[in-house]
């Protein structure tokens, strides 16, 4: 388990997450056809630590692809759920987030669990 605070982000998620060649696999891969956006929970101190350790667990893969000239990196997915509901943790290859784990879920997240900023989620990834 993981926990931190739900931030908003600043709306990539919901362009990665649509590429057909990412989608297509979250379908096939996760059975999560994925809402167009991520839950981004803000991790630090002892869950930064888990996180790395959830990292080091292999996960389920994400191919990368090319779209004309743009390539696109791979991503590791966990199963996971937050309060029952089923989601997915995404650690994308080429990411800036480094103490932000992102969910992805088949429900927009924020309204499905009723977050507010900076509201604690508490994440169980199932390795």
């Amino acid at each position: 388990m993981i926990s931190g605070r739900a931030v908003r982000g600043k709306g990539e998620g919901a362009h990665f997450v649509g590429l057909p060649g990412y989608r297509s696999q979250f379908i096939s891969k996760l059975g999560i056809d994925p809402y167009l956006g991520t839950l981004n929970v803000k991790l630090s101190g002892v869950n930064l630590t888990r996180l790395l350790r959830i990292k080091s667990a292999g996960g389920i893969a994400v191919r990368g692809f090319r779209k004309g000239s743009a390539t696109f990196g791979g991503v590791r997915c966990y199963m996971a759920e937050i309060s029952g509901v089923r989601c997915a943790l995404v650690i994308p290859e080429r990411t800036t987030h480094t103490d932000t784990a992102e969910i992805i879920s088949s429900e927009r997240l924020w309204t499905r669990l009723g977050l507010s900023e900076g509201e604690r989620v508490r994440v169980s990834v199932f390795l």
